[in-house]
């Protein structure tokens, strides 16, 4: 039975070791390129950092597992929102990803693109939608006292902002919103069984400049 045992071990061991992909060879030149772009606003997005990632991909039991070997070169975009950037491999990895970072006032709705093994060594254009965001004060009065933490959340684009602490009657929080549309922003109340909630919508305004909204909230409002 334990040489049983020993075998399936063995014999499970090839095979996570024969799902293990070759390293792309070293030195092997690509150059993506392509523009950051908010066609909502139709403005450029600048000087957004543009990184190229490498991965080792590995099988295991539960699917492919991804180890990161670092980033390999990175770019900003310029006044166009364009980039160019040419990498090389360098002979530990078998993945290769274009990464932007997360960016609270620019809303990307995809932060990465793969960059297919067939398209190393040869030039990829790779474009992203985007979409500029632009600062409101939220200001939020209690008219009573509320012991409980207040979570806020915004709806469009999704963002958890920092909670109210409990008794604080007079909070201001900055929020970045779609000018576009109107935003609305959700109140929660999590210690309770169900949660409680209270929703309001800030109009739309179309500025690009700060400016101040203030809401008043009490407890009545949470439902």
């Amino acid at each position: 039975m334990k040489n049983k045992l020993i075998f399936i071990l063995s014999l499970f061991s090839l095979l996570l070791i024969s799902c293990e992909k070759e390293p792309i060879p070293a030195n092997i030149e690509t150059l993506v390129y392509g523009k950051i772009y908010d066609s909502t606003n139709d403005i450029p997005i600048v000087n957004e950092k543009i990184k190229i990632a490498e991965y080792k991909t590995i099988g295991v039991p539960s699917g492919i597992s991804y180890i990161f070997q670092g980033f390999v070169d990175s770019t900003t975009t310029d006044i166009n929102g364009e980039y160019s950037l040419p990498f090389n491999t360098t002979g530990n990895g078998n993945l290769y990803q274009i990464q932007l970072d997360f960016n609270e006032q620019v809303h990307i709705p995809n932060l990465t693109e793969s960059i297919q093994e067939e398209n190393i060594g040869t030039q990829k254009e790779q474009n992203f939608e985007a979409l500029r965001l632009y600062p409101i004060n939220l200001r939020i009065i209690t008219s009573d006292e509320i012991n409980q933490e207040i979570h806020i959340h915004k709806q469009h684009p999704s963002r958890q902002i920092d909670p109210i602490p409990a008794l604080n009657q007079n909070s201001v929080r900055r929020i970045w919103v779609d000018k576009n549309v109107e935003n609305e922003i959700n109140f929660q109340i999590l210690t309770t069984s169900p949660y409680l909630n209270h929703s309001i919508t800030i109009p739309l305004n179309n500025t690009s400049e700060l400016y101040e909204y203030q809401v008043e909230i009490s407890s009545t409002d949470f439902q």
